[in-house]
């Protein structure tokens, strides 16, 4: 059940975005002839709503106008980030040197330059998206294991949905089994929101494909319990995926604990269980993973004798400049670091959330090569 607080900030971040997108057409229409205003109003409203419009529409029926809807609206989302930024820039501008020079004719022009970079940088940021990046690390854990090595394929943030549907999980498919790992981790927000363009499209069938000695295992992120965190957990869960909620998970003497995810109290009021008292599950003298797919706390989780912590959730901002608040909101908002004895990999993920767009990181699936000793 969802807070009251949830649909506050959720009503706020709508009208912040419908006043921004009249804000966006009031410049274009600066550049437009007068006989094509009105053609212009419906365009921009069409275009602003078709987002909202398309996710209602799916959570009833997923045909091919709720993925028209979807994906235009989307894409537009990348799109109106970077003309509202570059309108605001532009305006403030003029507002300073205004005041010294009579500047109207230069704002037009600029507002025409805007327009033509917001498109090129979404293209790109477009067709960036579409090219995933197979990253391989190695890590030494210093703890005896009957295993002298484990290759984990490491995916986090799929959101399997109406734009990450079936060519880009094939190809997520070819990509792990390439690898050969000895098991497959997903960490989180397998599915982005509703669960009916997944089961429309067959995408389980897919998920089946995918092979690892020692399984798959997964834990649920903040989009399973958007969508519906039973209905997501029992589809993933029926296409051979071991879903880990503050549950522990062996290959040997090698443990892995699987973290509900953080949300689970904002959705169901209850909290997820823990630190001090899942350590209480393991024995600590041998090597122990932390599945835990959103990156707070990270400093707190390698305090205790965790050797490998594997997140996701921040897509590193996923569109300029908001990687810049993922850096100041996450300790590690993308990439490898280590923390006292702990090895940790934040992964920007492997699909996206909204726009098919990326324009500061890349879709990702990490090998991590574990050696004991």
């Amino acid at each position: 059940m969802r807070s009251l607080t949830f649909y506050i900030i959720f009503a706020s971040i709508i009208l912040t975005y419908l006043i921004a997108n009249y804000y966006i057409l009031t410049r274009i229409q600066k550049l437009v002839p007068q006989q094509f205003k009105l053609f212009t109003v419906a365009g921009i409203a069409i275009l602003a709503l078709s987002f909202i419009m398309g996710r209602i529409l799916e959570r009833y029926t997923v045909c091919a106008t709720s993925d028209f809807l979807v994906w235009i609206g989307s894409l537009w989302i990348a799109l109106f980030l970077y003309l509202l930024l570059g309108f605001l820039l532009t305006d403030s501008i003029a507002a300073i040197t205004g005041i010294f020079f009579n500047i109207s004719n230069v704002k037009r022009y600029a507002y025409a330059v805007i327009i033509i970079i917001s498109f090129a940088v979404t293209v790109a940021g477009y067709i960036n998206e579409l090219k995933p990046v197979v990253k391989e690390i190695n890590i030494t854990i210093h703890k005896p294991s009957s295993l002298k090595q484990l290759r984990i394929a490491y995916a986090s943030d799929i959101h399997l949905g109406s734009i990450i549907a079936n060519s880009r999980l094939e190809n997520l498919v070819t990509l792990i089994n390439k690898s050969n790992p000895d098991i497959i981790i997903f960490g989180g927000d397998i599915v982005d929101e509703d669960i009916k363009p997944v089961i429309e499209n067959n995408l389980g069938e897919l998920l089946l494909q995918l092979k690892a000695n020692h399984g798959i295992i997964a834990v649920p992120g903040n989009h399973e319990y958007i969508g519906g965190i039973d209905k997501a957990i029992n589809y993933i869960k029926s296409h051979n995926i071991k879903i880990l909620r503050d549950e522990l998970f062996t290959i040997n003497d090698i443990q892995i604990i699987g973290r509900d995810d953080r949300s689970k109290f904002a959705f169901t009021g209850e909290h997820r269980a823990p630190m001090e008292h899942l350590i209480k599950k393991v024995n600590t003298n041998h090597p122990l993973i932390i599945i835990d797919h959103q990156p707070f706390a990270i400093a707190k989780t390698a305090s205790y004798p965790v050797d490998l912590l594997l997140s996701g959730h921040s897509h590193h901002g996923q569109l300029f400049p908001f990687n810049y608040i993922t850096s100041k909101l996450y300790q590690i908002s993308w990439g490898y670091d280590r923390i006292n004895n702990t090895h940790v990999y934040v992964s920007c993920g492997y699909g996206t959330w909204g726009p098919p767009v990326r324009t500061n990181s890349v879709s990702e699936i990490v090998i991590l090569n574990l050696f004991f000793q």
